[in-house]
């Protein structure tokens, strides 16, 4: 019986040293056919791809637009919050890795993905289950948070969102309840962490 043939690999990632780590790894492996690194020549799709969080959610944006298939992605971050996570997934990305595990980690994500399935490190693992124990914002206690963030004081986020000032202060009580801050300050702070200013940044002022 005929071998499979062995996964195409292409890895492109913003850090040289990550870029070539990984390299380095999946080539150790005969299951794996990395592509050499460089401008890209003609060539049919890989079967996979190993991509920062930015390139990695921008390349399925632009290959969605395409009628035509598209290799399965990997995520491999430094570091990341549980809403970078979330919105690689909801992107279509099929694996995500937070360095700082074993070198191993990257194989067995390849080998997960590449057969189809999904694969979270355990750290990104956590950082979802994490989530779903912390109270979420309303969309509308997130409009106020972002605004509050670029320094808007109550009145013009009363008039950003065309609410009064008084709904303003209710939904700020809010906030600071769910995320358990004292002030203003602490729950931008916390919200920072936490990434839920970064999700609510394209609310227009």
């Amino acid at each position: 019986m005929p071998l499979s043939r062995p996964t195409v690999v292409e890895v492109v990632h913003q850090n040289a040293v990550i870029e070539a780590g990984i390299r380095c790894i999946l080539e150790t492996s005969p299951e794996f056919d990395v592509r050499p690194s460089g401008p890209p020549a003609p060539a049919p799709e890989p079967d996979l791809m190993v991509l920062d969080p930015d390139g990695g959610t921008e390349r399925l944006a632009r290959r969605r637009a395409v009628p035509s298939a598209h290799p399965h992605v990997i995520v491999v971050a430094m570091a990341a919050q549980e809403t970078d996570v979330r919105r690689a997934w909801e992107a279509g990305v099929r694996g995500y890795v937070i360095l700082g595990g074993a070198a191993e980690e990257i194989v067995t994500a390849a080998r997960a993905v590449a057969a189809g399935r999904r694969y979270l490190c355990p750290a990104a693992t956590l950082l979802m289950a994490d989530s779903l124990t912390q109270p979420v914002l309303t969309p509308r206690e997130g409009d106020v948070l972002a605004l509050v963030n670029r320094g808007q004081n109550n009145k013009e986020v009363a008039r950003s969102l065309e609410i009064s000032v008084g709904t303003v202060k209710s939904h700020m009580r809010g906030i600071m309840t769910k995320l358990g801050a004292r002030c203003r300050t602490e729950a931008l702070w916390i919200a920072s962490q936490r990434g839920l200013i970064a999700r609510s940044a394209g609310v227009a002022s």
